[in-house]
């Protein structure tokens, strides 16, 4: 089961980034439908993960691990095979989030999976992050050539991908290991679990904003700073390859340090960077801040810090609502950063970010002051 998962997760990561990056050009190339309508191509998925992901999380707990990632791999084919048979763009957009609902309940499956153990569980993040870090490697640089052939390519990849998770779905029957999560008795210690929950992600949601919403505008930047687009995908390839590097390391600091304090330390650099970013907006920043892999930081910090925070029965909740939160911060903070560029123009956009991350540190700070565990956070 748990090599399936992994498996899973770099597929996952190389479907993901073709629908949600070149989702909307396709539907625009395709359809010939307009911006703002193309762009739902991958806005329903993302607020359909943020739905489907909370949802399956709490649900992890009666209905199983391994029913809940089938039920994601299977999906994952739907989305491909929506992705080629759509007839038009409402079709595939409508279709695209409806499958996503369900496709959405791999992330939670996997990441209970590789926490409820306990133990060394950031060498395990570190494991699943090294996979999804080769399907983003693979996927930003074959997905531009890919999308040139043809508009008909995007669709066709998408349902490869699709029958590809059926790999995964065979050897995850076969090797079952965790078909149910138990209680552990410790429910009555953890009163209000749900907000508890949501005020341990929400560091992680307001970071997750400003650097979502950062990212998915940095064309608009980009043209305002006046640095060709070809450089920074150069950068974002080594920024994930740095990533997939140093995976172990951040695990085993992940486990030594613990989450929280590795989240923290992840947020307090994001926000130098964004801030440097505001006051020296040249080429060799831009660049230098989009090769510094603290993407994977941001994330088995959260991961851990949660899991670190809440006892085990309690961790597909949370792993839910943190892969949720990051398809609501996708949403959100694209609309905001697109609303920040619009009235102050692209150089806002650094600075609206630094002020997401620095909200972000600081709500950490207070939540994770105490680093014993539950009982502690208040």
């Amino acid at each position: 089961m748990n090599r399936a998962l992994l498996a899973a997760s770099g597929i996952e990561a190389f479907f993901l980034l073709m629908l949600m990056g070149y989702g909307p050009l396709y539907l625009h190339q395709q359809f010939r439908v307009p911006d703002v309508v193309a762009s739902l191509g991958a806005a329903g998925p993302s607020l359909a993960t943020f739905v489907g992901s909370t949802i399956w999380g709490h649900r992890l707990r009666h209905i199983g691990i391994g029913r809940v990632a089938r039920i994601g791999f299977i999906a994952y084919l739907g989305t491909g095979l929506v992705a080629v048979f759509a007839p038009s763009a409402t079709l595939y957009i409508v279709g695209v989030t409806l499958t996503t609902l369900l496709s959405s309940a791999l992330a939670p499956a996997t990441l209970t999976f590789l926490t409820y153990k306990g133990g060394s569980m950031g060498g395990r993040l570190a494991s699943r992050l090294k996979w999804q870090s080769s399907g983003w490697m693979i996927g930003g640089l074959i997905g531009g050539y890919i999308q040139s052939l043809s508009p008909r390519a995007l669709p066709l990849l998408l349902m490869g991908l699709g029958f590809l998770m059926l790999v995964p779905f065979v050897l995850g029957r076969q090797a079952e290991d965790v078909a149910r999560i138990e209680d552990d008795g410790t429910a009555k210690d953890v009163p209000s679990h749900l907000g508890l929950i949501i005020l341990l992600v929400l560091p992680f949601f307001l970071a997750y904003a400003g650097n979502e919403g950062f990212f998915t505008n940095f064309g608009l930047y980009l043209h305002g700073v006046h640095v060709p687009t070809a450089w920074v995908g150069w950068s974002a390839s080594i920024s994930t390859g740095l990533g997939w590097i140093l995976a172990s390391s951040i695990g085993r600091w992940s486990d030594r340090f613990g989450g929280q304090q590795l989240l923290i330390g992840v947020l307090l650099g994001y926000t130098s960077i964004y801030l440097i970013m505001s006051l020296v907006a040249n080429e060799v920043v831009v660049i230098v801040a989009f090769s510094l892999p603290l993407y994977p930081l941001l994330n088995i910090g959260m991961q851990r810090a949660a899991a670190g925070s809440l006892p085990g029965h309690r961790h597909g909740a949370a792993m839910g609502i943190i892969n949720g939160a990051a398809g609501l911060a996708t949403f959100g903070g694209s609309v905001i950063m697109g609303t920040v560029t619009t009235l102050w123009g692209p150089h806002g956009m650094p600075w609206a970010a630094a002020g997401f991350v620095a909200l972000g540190l600081g709500v950490a700070q207070l939540i994770y002051r105490h680093p014993a565990g539950v009982g502690s956070i208040g």
